[in-house]
């Protein structure tokens, strides 16, 4: 089986995990057989001392 993988950044407003499983409908959009996801990294924005938008940086694993 041949797996490609390709990075992603997903954003939410609620959490991290929002911002991974929004990188991953982003991605199945265009990706077929997605197989398996590697967080990479958390980030967020903030303003006025609270978190407002969440980011995770993904690696996704897909075949054809």
């Amino acid at each position: 089986m041949h797996v490609k993988v390709s990075e992603l950044v997903g954003e939410s407003g609620d959490s991290w995990k929002g911002a991974v499983q929004s990188a991953i409908t982003e991605a199945s959009r265009s990706m077929k057989n997605i197989v398996a996801v590697e967080i990479v990294n958390f980030t967020a924005n903030v303003e006025d001392g609270r978190l407002v938008e969440y980011k995770a940086n993904v690696k996704i694993a897909h075949t054809d």
